[in-house]
């Protein structure tokens, strides 16, 4: 039986091995095959050794490194040629502008120490843009009366670019963006500075010898507003009008309606212009003046993403919400439909606080998105932003709200599309805060309102005046409010001991309406677009808030 058995296993040994050739081959796909590709900031490196010979070159491949904050941890970053690039480049634009001279530091006279600046400059996208590299001196350390005296320097209100937006808009003009290098090298200088030599330029056998400063330099308290008079002058001496109600707003027409505006934030610039050529005229006078970089067509500004469609105009903060979402672990978050409970009522700390430098730190974050393009939000951030001196966890609980919000509505952007003589669409200016006056009644609080509102459009009549494709004469704005106390109070002409109190705010609002510049209109609450400027709001009514205010998904 076990041989039998044996004889048996070898036979089918002998099988299965002389069948070997007739095995059929594996079925192969037919479906065709792509690369894969994971996008343009995507780098694919290639590590030899074992595992414990490149853990550091394992680690460099899946590591972000951090910003160095110093020269030395630059000079030993993994990415030290490209830091070397660029601080080489910024001390390059500092000896062209003759920004000091090296002398022996006078008797009785103090030196003021300076750092590098280095950063990554990031798309919209979240990929490296470039390395910037910015050498700042310690302007903390200067004294008023001495090493500065004035040091106001304007810059455009972001209403202000909403505003030249929708204008551009209605009338289809081009808009282009440059930015201006080394902006405050070009302020003159007319006080006397001296400064150490930087770190890893100090001049071989003039190591006792410090940078007298003949131009601004980053940092110094007047450098902004050096610069401010510099552009000022040269623009204003090629035949550009300044608007007396936004100073960094200035524009150049002939009679035939052709022209450009410029509008200057510190070093960033946009040109409006009737067409492509008018815009490459200037384009051209600024590049003579100025060492500026041309960025083509506006798409970011200040972090706020310009599109321009058929529909006219879209303003949005999608990659910045993404950002803050992300820094604050919300990323992943289930949104919600409204930025405060209804029936939330926020108390202040009698307590220690918790984390207050982060919620502070946090409302900051969310106050930016409210003030460019997130006006369902203001009422939200206001209320929260009164403890940021002292918040507990039933704040922190709120501003979570606000994240979850905003996660869910993160395409929200304000859109502004054209037709004559009107600004359809997005809204323009906003604002919703703490009145700083005690007021006795409802209709008083309303009529504070009514004022501050009152002011705003003055000063936006003035400024769309002086724009020359704005059409004359301007016609009367309507500012509508849903009291009709208010409504009557505006209109009366009686003036008693009751409202004394009121009584510059009254005149103004009474002279506004005789001149024209206003009219006050009633509105029911249900239709009061600014409505959610003052409470929280239902889910409902948050929508449709938000629609009324220009709010749409991008």
């Amino acid at each position: 039986m076990i041989h039998q058995s044996s004889n048996k296993s070898a036979t089918q040994a002998e099988d299965v091995s002389g069948g070997a050739s007739s095995v059929p081959e594996p079925r192969k796909s037919t479906r065709a095959r792509k690369a894969k590709s994971f996008g343009s900031g995507f780098q694919l490196y290639l590590v030899e050794g074992t595992r414990n010979e490149t853990i550091s070159q394992h680690q460099y491949c899946f590591n972000i490194e951090e910003d160095p904050k110093t020269f030395s941890e630059a000079m030993a970053s993994r990415d030290v040629y490209f830091w070397k690039e660029t601080i080489h480049d910024e001390i390059d634009s500092i000896m062209h502008y003759n920004t000091w001279v090296l002398v022996d530091l006078p008797p009785g006279c103090k030196e003021l120490g300076c750092k590098w600046i280095l950063k990554r400059k990031m798309k919209v996208d979240g990929t490296i843009d470039k390395y910037k590299a910015r050498l700042v001196i310690q302007g903390f350390r200067q004294k008023e009366g001495i090493d500065f005296f004035d040091t106001y320097a304007p810059v455009a209100r972001i209403s202000t670019i909403r505003l030249l937006l929708a204008l551009a808009a209605i009338h289809n003009l081009v808009i282009h963006q440059m930015d201006v290098k080394t902006a405050f090298l070009n302020g003159d200088l007319d006080e006397e500075i001296y400064m150490k030599q930087p770190e890893g330029f100090v001049m071989h056998g003039n190591e006792h010898k410090v940078c007298k400063l003949k131009k601004s330099l980053y940092g110094l308290k007047q450098a902004p507003k050096q610069w401010h008079q510099k552009f000022d002058e040269v623009v204003l001496s090629n035949g550009f009008a300044l608007n007396q109600a936004d100073k960094c707003v200035y524009s150049k027409f002939d009679t035939s309606g052709k022209g450009v505006m410029i509008c200057l934030y510190v070093d960033d610039m946009l040109i409006f212009g009737t067409d492509l050529e008018e815009v490459d005229k200037t384009k051209k006078f600024l590049s003579s003046s100025f060492d500026i970089k041309d960025m083509g067509e506006a798409e970011v500004i200040l972090g706020i993403r310009i599109r321009k469609g058929n529909n006219g105009i879209s303003i949005s903060q999608s990659h910045y919400i993404e950002k803050i979402l992300k820094k604050y672990n919300f990323e992943n978050c289930s949104p919600v439909s409204t930025p405060i409970d209804p029936s939330l009522k926020l108390l202040p700390n009698k307590g220690s606080p918790v984390s207050q430098l982060e919620y502070s730190r946090a409302i900051g974050c969310l106050m930016y998105a409210m003030i460019s393009t997130r006006p369902d939000i203001a009422y939200v951030v206001g209320r929260l932003s009164r403890y940021t001196s002292n918040p507990i966890s039933h704040h922190w609980q709120a501003v979570s709200r606000v994240f979850k919000y905003l996660k869910g509505t993160m395409n929200y952007g304000l859109t502004y599309s054209g037709y004559p003589s009107v600004l359809e669409g997005g809204a323009i200016s906003w604002a919703s805060k703490k009145q700083t006056c005690i007021t006795n009644s409802t209709m008083e609080s309303e009529f504070v309102a009514m004022s501050a509102a009152g002011k705003e459009v003055e000063w936006l009549r003035n400024l769309i005046y002086e724009i020359t494709l704005w059409p004359k004469p301007i016609s009367t704005i309507s500012i509508r409010c849903d009291s009709a106390a208010t409504l009557a109070k505006a209109y009366s002409q009686v003036y008693n001991g009751k409202s004394r109190h009121l009584g510059v705010r009254h005149s103004m609002i009474r002279e506004l309406i005789m001149t024209g510049v206003i009219s006050v209109e009633f509105v029911r609450t249900q239709l009061n677009l600014a409505d959610h400027l003052t409470k929280g709001l239902a889910r409902d009514l948050v929508h449709k808030a938000a629609v009324g205010m220009g709010l749409k998904s991008t």
